[in-house]
């Protein structure tokens, strides 16, 4: 049966946008109808469908409207699922009473789940986020030209990171990293693609190449990006799930991250260099987050990547393909997100679960 399916999410955060779009295209090869809406503001009776899914952050302050809509939906009697993130602690859990209440939700992640849990809220099921694999399998290729440009001499061994230029990226802590990294190896150079506000962090370095086109790359330019590079370096600081890192697996890079989950639900230590976590810090901003940072130390972080390097230049490149490819497969979105066809199709029922005697619990306290 033909089910129209309405996926709302954030007008500016493209990974969620991504997200929203894989699992409407794994919907509609499953014969479904999809639309992708962007944003909160309108009056679902208005809107043409029989399911929603709500692809957003788990957020007390910026997110208010898409738990309202949720509410709105289920009053309709309309099956909403929420498929829900988040980098740290709910800030406030009390705050806004009637979401725990009345609203529950899918995480993206274990760690999503245990932090959602903590605070009171009903966790269901989690839906990890998924990658297309085989989309990724030509990175090589597509990656050839910016290679030649960054590589002219062809023996240097390049190293990239590609995220937003929010503080919990860490890329101040990066670019300490990399200073360090350039002081032991002179033939490691970092491509970093980022937003133009985190440039300030690397214009001191000569052996960084910063491009200011995140959120502005096409899937192609993001497949490229990966395919220029030797190893991914993921120097975040947190994380609710991490989609580069399952995106660079796929293309058949190795990654390099620090110790701490979500970062350890995707990767594997056959195909991923770790770095210890030297301290927990907390950042709060205006939002509904308390933001958990993974500080590492960055003599620790810098030393990992050469390490890396040496590793990787052992190895053949064919044994690394297989290794970090069959890795993400796993999580190949045809193989995650067929799981919220299977609950829209009625296949899977997300029963409620025992979790309202820790939202009495919580509620005490």
């Amino acid at each position: 049966m033909k089910v129209k399916v309405s996926i709302f999410t954030s007008k500016v955060g493209k990974s969620l946008q991504k997200v929203s779009e894989h699992i409407g295209e794994i919907l509609v090869e499953r014969g479904h109808d999809v639309a992708i809406i962007l944003g909160d503001y309108l009056d679902p009776e208005k809107v043409d469908f029989d399911s929603a899914i709500i692809v957003m952050p788990v957020d007390l302050v910026w997110c208010v409207g898409y738990f309202y809509l949720w509410y709105r939906i289920s009053t309709l009697g309309k099956p909403v699922f929420y498929y829900g993130t988040i980098e740290g602690e709910v800030k406030n859990p009390q705050r806004y009473m009637w979401v725990r209440e009345r609203l529950w939700f899918i995480a993206n992640s274990n760690y999503t789940k245990r932090k959602l849990e903590n605070a009171g809220f009903e966790v269901r099921d989690v839906i990890y986020h998924g990658v297309k694999t085989d989309f990724f399998s030509d990175a090589d290729a597509h990656g050839k030209l910016i290679r030649e440009k960054i590589d002219r001499s062809g023996d240097k061994f390049i190293v990239g990171y590609l995220a937003s230029s929010h503080m919990r990226k860490g890329h101040m802590l990066a670019a300490k990293v990399m200073e360090r990294v350039k002081k032991k190896d002179r033939s490691i150079r970092f491509l970093v693609v980022s937003e133009i506000q985190a440039k300030r962090h690397y214009e001191h370095l000569d052996n960084v190449i910063f491009v200011p086109s995140f959120g502005k790359l096409t899937e192609d330019g993001v497949k490229a990006f990966y395919g220029a590079i030797d190893l991914y370096a993921h120097f975040a600081l947190a994380e609710g799930f991490g989609l580069p890192v399952l995106e660079a697996l796929a293309a058949g890079r190795m990654v390099v991250h620090a110790l701490y989950e979500p970062l350890t639900e995707i990767t594997t230590r056959a195909v991923s260099f770790r770095v210890p976590v030297r301290t927990i810090l907390w950042y709060s901003e205006v939002s509904g987050i308390n933001f958990e940072l993974h500080v590492y130390d960055v003599d620790d972080f810098a030393d990992t990547i050469i390490e890396a390097k040496e590793a990787i230049m052992r190895m053949k490149k064919d044994e690394i393909m297989q290794l970090t490819r069959s890795r993400a497969s796993e999580f190949d979105v045809r193989k995650v997100y067929s799981r919220f066809a299977d609950i829209i199709e009625g296949k899977v029922k997300l029963d409620a679960d025992q979790n309202i005697s820790l939202w009495i619990k919580t509620y005490k306290r």
